[in-house]
């Protein structure tokens, strides 16, 4: 664990898994330019102090060497933004790079696309399964990023375009969506997850697209994610989100850590699971302290199972 981060305001710019599959925050420091690496200890106590008020460019990412770099502007942004437009420039990433014109999209992008990508299914919930591609390079790290259960790749292919066209293949279909709201994310939390169950569903979810598509697949194998959130089982039950605590230039973060589920933190504090979707702060001054502090929480509705 990083030291040099704790008690120091510093900017969130990433919030993703390394190499090796652990959580980790990306904290920079805008007086010596240098990005700190933290990744979380679970079962510890913790607290994150977001600054609230002003939202600052995240710096930008080279796809070629994987390095981050922040903002020699140091941007202040729109608050419905990441990066300011001189570093979405020097990034030249666009998710969406399948609605660009070719002369639209930049060279960075078409480097990155040459290369392999695969297509998988990711489980969030029996209802809920999206379809998506990603990096080959990047290993499983964006499905973990996006916080899904269990994923089967469907198989990996020679670039992005052609992965692509698998994924709008599959996403037309009924039963497959491109996008979950981390709205949605934060409420299917509150369910206990049964992997062999979602391991059904989604060999089942394949067959039907063999099926369709007259094409066979060569991967089976489910992979397992839930794995990588925490150091044993992730807490379920109701969640309050502490953005719900009536606070407002500050927001404060505090429990003992249980786990990181893509960009969500949870932590166990009087007695409840509290819950922030850090990639939703991204840009903004933090701070990070090994202890507790404790939260004023929404009273609960009292049942008759109360008494």
């Amino acid at each position: 664990m990083n030291s040099e981060i704790f008690d120091k305001e510093l900017l969130l710019t990433r919030v993703d898994f390394d190499k090796n599959q652990k959580p980790r925050l990306k904290l920079g420091d805008t007086s010596s330019g240098k990005i700190h690496e933290f990744s979380p200890n679970f079962d510890e106590e913790i607290t994150l102090e977001i600054d609230n008020r002003e939202r600052f460019c995240i710096g930008w990412h080279s796809l070629e060497t994987g390095e981050d770099f922040l903002c020699p502007e140091n941007s202040t942004i729109d608050k419905k933004y990441e990066q300011c437009s001189a570093c979405q420039r020097r990034t030249g990433f666009d998710p969406a790079f399948y609605h660009a014109s070719q002369g639209e999209i930049s060279e960075q992008q078409q480097a990155r696309n040459s290369q392999p990508h695969f297509v998988y299914l990711a489980y969030f919930s029996d209802e809920i399964i999206k379809v998506g591609i990603s990096f080959a390079g990047r290993g499983i790290a964006r499905l973990l990023e996006q916080g899904a259960r269990s994923a089967l790749i469907l198989g990996e292919f020679s670039t992005a375009n052609v992965a692509r066209n698998y994924e709008e293949k599959i996403s037309k279909m009924p039963d497959f969506c491109e996008n979950v709201k981390a709205s949605i994310k934060l409420k299917l939390l509150e369910n206990s997850f049964d992997f062999e169950k979602s391991k059904a569903k989604l060999l089942a979810k394949k067959s039907k697209i063999e099926q369709i598509l007259n094409i066979k697949f060569d991967e089976n194998q489910v992979l397992n994610l839930n794995k990588f959130y925490s150091n044993g089982k992730i807490p379920s039950g109701e969640i309050i989100s502490v953005e719900d605590c009536n606070q407002s230039e500050k927001i404060i973060f505090s429990g003992v850590l249980k786990a990181q589920i893509g960009y969500i933190w949870l932590a166990e504090q009087q007695g409840e699971i509290l819950a922030i979707p850090l990639r939703k702060f991204t840009g903004y001054k933090v701070k990070i302290s090994q202890k507790i502090t404790e939260i004023s929480l929404p009273e609960r509705q009292a049942s008759l199972f109360d008494f």
